[in-house]
């Protein structure tokens, strides 16, 4: 009897240091998510380019048909011929 005493004793010994422990863990405050870190602008830099342009007959042919008549345009360099027809006149115009 003296064995089952000393085996129960040791028994609720072993027990009672291997219970496990469930200390309440400290809480840590939430942490606010920090500002993000401030991204620099993006370095633009600004062109303004001006294009004039003169306003010059290009070389080629033009046809225009009306209820009077048609008349034909043409340029090639320096060399402009016009020539106009319709119901009251027809004209031929050629310049150098």
């Amino acid at each position: 009897m003296r064995t089952m005493v000393i085996m129960s004793a040791l028994f609720v010994g072993l027990l009672a240091s291997c219970k496990d422990k469930h200390e309440p863990t400290p809480t840590q405050p939430p942490v606010s998510d920090p500002a993000p870190a401030s991204t620099p602008a993006p370095q633009t830099s600004t062109t303004t380019t001006t294009t004039t342009t003169t306003t010059e007959d290009p070389d080629g042919t033009s046809v225009s048909i009306g209820e009077d008549g048609f008349s034909l345009k043409s340029k090639n360099g320096d060399d402009n011929s016009n020539v106009t027809v319709s119901k009251k006149e027809v004209k031929v115009e050629k310049t150098n």
